[in-house]
């Protein structure tokens, strides 16, 4: 049915509950009758099991709890229960039981009725309850709204009728049910719209909302009371910051003092900076200055607990914070909100002073630390965890500030930038990686420096430094980073001017004379002696303090992984003096590698190509071919270039030199009949870089090239024919001397061979065939002898190009010219051209008209009349122009 008057009625009458829809398929529905006319017994039978439904049961079919739901701050106070007499008691008594699982919420019981009995009844238990005085909670009574009876004998009736026509007429059956929950949905927007008594135990009689609007005023006022300093209260807040959707962002905004994402709003009036007011970036200390505000009021009590707990033990859990501010009178909730202050009155304990614990691992207590602590504790509120460990935020200890100020003292780093261990550890990282070399060489050269500490003192507050870059570096069984700091802290506390020499000994100065000591010893002093050996003016040092580049890993600083990086340069020196021997001297290995990659350049024989015909020289090469395709050797494959390279040195000498003879080998197929002269023409126009094609790719480029080369020789001796005959270099510069296409000189019938013939000298490549053709064609052509001959050439132009324009176009040169200066094509490609016709109309009919015209005029008047008769009547036949303007004319 359309959506016409007819569509309309028929919907009327199915929300009247007269008619019901009954889909048909294919997008079509029926509007059937709503028929009563049923097994009367049976549904009368189905009435009496629907009225034995509690009103509980009503309540939660027809979802009226709906009516009474809260939001923002009160959804997250209020614990809400909906009853109604039948389980008024046992909810309530539940609900006392459980009283522990709802510490800082606020449990509210909501009560219904279906009828006025069932309203008095509850109003009864409610009394009794509040006279019990053992039940925390308040009761929110909506039976003064109840569904009544004319909304309860209509919901029977529909869900009768529904259970009695299930199974016989679907659709009917679910129109009956829609009805049904129809009349609860009625009962639930009537209970919106109706009142409301609040009892508590202050108010035991009852205090009445008429509207709901007043009902969220009586809950909020309740809440303000129980906590009197609670957030909600005071801030006027977006109703996202009572979500526990953005914890850790809320941490970090209320810690730098920064809103955005969640926690920024667009409104001045639910602004959290405007909600903070005058403690917001307040650059002193907003709770002793401003201790009237709320904000200061939570920082006064956290400050006092992190106070006391400091005193007792150093620490304090943030467990311990958040239980002290979810208890009233604050009464924190877990959501955003929550985060955001606690961020914000913690923020003066991420300054790097104090430190992160769980009771077994220390770090610094960071932003992001801080932002663990919080979003953990909140969500624990939600969802406990049995497992859940402490978080403590730590004071410092003695051994800690001796460690940061003697490390401040001894690296040179600013105090501030040392206030706690995990700070001051990567500052010190940071340094060490200025001195490129590992500190411990230090202790090669401190027996030659003057100093007030014990230098074994010296040197075992050294291995402890080493230990914060790497704490393997302490051997097996080492302890943790915060254990060795402490350490340090200890023997600087004993030991006072400790700094002050370890600053003397700690610079990159001292590191790198204390590197060139160790190499003196180290394998007999064998870098050294290689280094002098490549001539590379002491920058052997330098080439070793890449390889100590801490930028890449703190691992540098272990002794045996740096005896191994000087070893690798050792190597990399060992093949530097080898291979100065064979190619370009170079001082570095880099060069080295660059200069073996630009001999390899000059092979043109590929190696995946040769290396069946290498026999056992085939592994250098092999080795070469992969360092001239990657441009560096790998650290893997160094000692076996330096091996190879001793064993072949000689060999590659030999290949380099005459590479003609392995040339011949590998490419003998495609050589066979050339002359050794012819090959090393062909092996000179092979391209660099060809040693590292891969065999199909080299094979392809030999066949091309000597394609190519017996090509080249063909076309040079068909240019030579055409040189000797024309005393031009190709057709296209005949035709743009004479300024005339040299197909005009050509016979008709061999104009198709003659232009492929003319292509072939006008290309720079052509292939064989075109070529052959070409020369075969040239060996008979008739025309040559007509090139020199002007009145040949001016007969062809005329019969080729002016054609029947002859009688106006006499002077050929102006012709010529004027094509020439009008046409963008070579005069090459004229023949045939459309325009070149175009362009000789045009100045035919200009001399036409300048002359011509008279000329003929004077010839009819000469004419005697049946010789005009006899030449009209022939034009007519051939212009078409000419024959319509005589008919038009009579």
């Amino acid at each position: 049915m359309d959506s016409g008057a007819a569509g309309r009625c028929a919907e009327k009458l199915v929300r009247d509950e007269i008619l019901y829809k009954k889909p048909l398929g294919g997008g079509k529905t029926q509007y059937s009758a709503l028929v009563n006319a049923g097994d009367m017994a049976a549904i009368e039978k189905f009435k009496e099991e629907v009225k034995k439904k509690t009103t509980s049961t009503l309540v939660n079919e027809g979802q009226v709890s709906e009516a009474v739901t809260l939001g923002g701050a009160l959804k997250l106070r209020y614990e809400m229960r909906y009853v109604s007499s039948s389980d008024f008691d046992s909810t309530i008594k539940l609900l006392r039981n459980q009283e522990s699982n709802y510490i800082n919420k606020i449990v509210a019981v909501v009560s219904f009725a279906k009828d006025d009995s069932e309203s008095v009844v509850l109003g009864k238990k409610i009394k009794n309850a509040l006279k019990d005085g053992s039940y925390k909670m308040i009761f929110v009574d909506a039976s003064t709204t109840p569904l009544g009876k004319d909304g309860y004998e209509q919901y029977c009736e529909n869900m009768a009728q529904a259970m009695y026509h299930q199974g016989k007429d679907n659709n009917l059956a679910r129109q009956y049910e829609t009805n049904a929950k129809e009349a609860l949905k009625k009962w639930k927007n009537r209970i919106s719209g109706g009142e409301f008594i609040v009892y508590t135990s202050e108010k035991q009689d009852g205090e009445r909302a008429t509207t709901i609007e007043m009902l969220y005023s009586t809950l909020s006022d309740i809440n303000k009371t129980k906590y009197k300093n609670c957030l909600e209260g005071t801030y006027n807040v977006t109703d996202n910051m009572y979500m526990p959707s953005s914890l850790k962002q809320g941490v970090a905004c209320g810690v730098k003092q920064e809103v955005q994402g969640t926690f920024k709003s667009a409104n001045p009036a639910t602004k959290l900076e405007n909600a903070l007011g005058e403690a917001w970036k307040y650059e002193g200390k907003y709770w002793v200055d401003k201790p009237h505000l709320l904000i200061s009021k939570i920082k006064i009590s956290v400050e006092k607990i992190i106070k006391d707990a400091f005193d007792n033990g150093g620490r304090i859990s943030i467990a311990r914070i958040y239980d002290e501010l979810k208890a009233e009178p604050f009464g924190f909730m877990p959501c955003n909100l929550s985060a955001f202050v606690l961020g914000f009155v913690l923020k003066e304990y991420v300054d790097g002073t104090f430190s992160w614990s769980d009771g077994l691992t220390n770090d610094v207590l960071s932003i992001n630390k801080l932002q663990e602590m919080v979003d953990e504790i909140i969500k624990l509120q939600i969802t406990p965890n049995p497992r859940y460990k402490d978080k403590y935020i730590v004071a410092m200890t003695e051994d800690e500030k001796a460690f940061n100020e003697a490390t401040s003292i001894a690296f040179e780093i600013s105090k501030s930038l040392c206030t706690s261990i995990e700070q001051t550890r990567e500052r010190i990282r940071s340094k060490m990686k200025e001195y490129t070399f590992p500190i411990w060489t230090i202790k090669s050269i401190i027996s030659d420096v003057e100093t007030q500490t014990n230098k074994d003192i010296l040197i075992k507050i050294l291995d402890y430094y080493c230990g914060i870059a790497n704490s393997n570096n302490m051997g097996a069984g080492s302890t943790s980073d915060n254990d060795i700091a402490y350490a340090i802290g200890k023997l600087c506390i004993e030991n006072k001017e400790a700094a002050n020499d370890l600053k003397i000994l700690l610079n990159k100065e001292k590191c790198t004379e204390g590197m060139k000591a160790y190499l003196k010893e180290f394998d007999n002093g064998e870098l050294i002696t290689l280094a002098e050996k490549a001539g590379d003016s002491g920058q052997y040092i330098n080439i070793l303090r890449k390889k100590f580049d801490a930028d890449a890993a703190n691992w540098v600083w272990n002794v045996e992984t740096a005896q191994q990086k000087i070893r690798e340069v050792i190597l990399e020196y060992k093949i530097i003096v080898e291979s100065n021997k064979v190619i370009s001297k170079s001082t570095t290995f880099e060069n080295t590698v660059r200069e073996w990659c630009d001999k390899c350049q000059y092979i043109r024989i590929s190696y995946p190509a040769a290396k069946n015909y290498l026999d056992g020289f085939s592994a250098f090469l092999e080795v070469l071919y992969n360092v001239k395709k990657s441009g560096v050797i790998l650290d893997s494959q160094k000692q076996k270039f330096y091996d190879l390279l001793i064993a072949n040195a000689d060999n590659f000498r030999t290949l380099y030199g005459n590479q003609i003879d392995l040339f011949k080998k590998v490419c003998e197929f495609y050589l066979e009949g050339f002359t050794d002269e012819e090959i090393k023409e062909i092996y000179n126009t092979i391209p660099t870089g060809s040693f590292t094609k891969d065999k199909t790719e080299y094979t392809n480029i030999i066949n091309n090239k000597v394609e190519e080369y017996k090509r080249n020789s063909k076309s040079a001796k068909l240019k030579k024919i055409w040189k000797e005959k024309t005393n031009t270099d190709t057709p296209r510069e005949w035709s743009k001397k004479y300024k005339m296409p040299i197909l005009c000189m050509v016979e008709d019938k061999e104009i198709q061979i003659a232009k492929a013939a003319f292509g072939a000298v006008n290309k720079a490549h052509p292939d064989e065939a075109s070529i052959d053709k070409a020369i075969a064609y040239f060996s008979t052509a008739t025309f040559f002898t007509k090139l020199d001959d002007e009145n040949a050439r001016n007969k062809a132009f005329v019969d080729s190009i002016i054609k029947n324009y002859d009688v106006m176009l006499t002077n050929l040169d102006e012709v010529k010219q004027y094509l020439d200066s009008r046409i963008t094509a070579d005069a090459y490609d004229w023949f045939g051209l459309p325009e070149v016709e175009k362009k000789l109309r045009q100045m035919a009919e200009a001399k036409y008209n300048q002359g011509g015209c008279d000329k003929a005029l004077e010839k009819i008047d000469n004419m005697i009349l049946e010789d005009v008769k006899r030449y009209l009547k022939d034009l007519i036949k051939d212009n078409m122009i000419v024959g319509m303007a005589i008919i038009k004319d009579n």
